[in-house]
């Protein structure tokens, strides 16, 4: 810790030297050797200038340590883990946010932290490489962030504006929700036309159908598949299933998003799975160029069409006008 510079943070850890020490020794027995070396460029990197932005906005001694804690113990746990070893750039991208948003941590400290580290699991899980867009685009409104509900409802909009589809639905209410400082920062980070709650309800913005690319893929390269899937609509949802494991599909301008859905019946499913000869109902004369024996399974619900082939192991989308 010989590189730390900043008086209130060397105070803290030499005053209680023997509670950070114990917990390291507590961490290496759960996780085998830490590394020092990115230890100390942690605490150097990311932990002193969080503490220098906290500090500026409380420093009574008793705050400083619970955020100092927090930050310490939950720091071990990336490291020891191999997060912030493996995932650098990201987690310090993520963690360095709350330089802007001292108040959080000050109040908060362990909320927080967990709130920007499960961002970064589901990210993870879904798209690894928006992260660091992620981050940019909370930077951009983080000053204008007073509370966790703020934090965790501005997340979920900017989360979902990175690729993660399955939060759209929740997303009119959230934004209704926050203060119209931060509406008008969402609004000119993305870009929002003036009906902002219309972006919400509509999957697509585009004036045509349009082809959006494909989802899946074979499970053997990253993909999500053991065999080739079959789709089916069911209450309004669209369910994939390759008879192994099964998602709900989520698709929208931002991103397709399969999520886990391995409590629904297989059988269930393939049940009512639908399959036509032709899609030219739907996408009119870009059907031309499907050929129709392959196609193994249709959905068309309102805005979006998906449909597989017998010897694919990928779903092929197609959005409707916006009407």
């Amino acid at each position: 810790m010989e590189k730390i510079s900043f008086p209130e943070l060397i105070a803290e850890l030499s005053e209680k030297s023997t509670l950070y020490n114990q917990w390291y020794n507590e961490n290496e027995m759960k996780y085998g050797s830490l590394p020092s070396h990115v230890i100390a460029s942690w605490m150097t990197e990311v932990v002193e200038p969080i503490v220098k932005a906290m500090v500026a906005v409380n420093s009574a001694p008793e705050k400083i340590h619970e955020v100092v804690k927090a930050l310490y113990l939950e720091s071990l746990k990336l490291i020891g883990s191999g997060q912030a070893i493996r995932y650098k750039d990201e987690y310090k991208a993520a963690w360095l946010l709350m330089i802007q948003m001292p108040n959080l941590v000050v109040k908060f400290p362990v909320k927080t932290i967990s709130l920007l580290n499960d961002v970064l699991s589901n990210f993870h899980v879904y798209a690894p490489e928006k992260i660091i867009d992620w981050c940019e685009l909370i930077q951009t409104s983080a000053t204008a962030i007073k509370t966790i509900d703020d934090f965790k409802i501005i997340g979920r909009i900017y989360a979902w504006k990175c690729g993660l589809a399955h939060l759209r639905i929740r997303l009119k209410t959230d934004y209704n929700e926050l203060s119209e400082n931060l509406k008008e920062t969402i609004v000119n980070a993305i870009g929002f036309p003036v009906n902002t709650a219309h972006v919400f309800e509509n999957p697509w913005t585009n004036s045509h159908t349009k082809f959006e690319g494909v989802q899946g893929g074979f499970k053997g390269t990253i993909g999500f598949f053991e065999h080739p899937p079959k789709l089916a609509e069911i209450e309004g949802n669209i369910f994939v299933t390759d008879s192994k494991s099964n998602y709900v599909l989520f698709a929208d301008q931002f991103g397709k998003v399969l999520i886990s859905a391995n409590t629904v019946d297989t059988s269930y499913i393939l049940s009512h799975s639908k399959r036509f000869e032709t899609l030219e109902k739907w996408i009119g004369k870009e059907h031309d160029k499907i050929d129709g024996s392959t196609i193994s399974s249709v959905v068309a619900t309102k805005d979006t069409l998906v449909f597989t082939l017998h010897n694919s192991y990928f779903l092929y989308l197609f959005s409707f006008a916006n009407a």
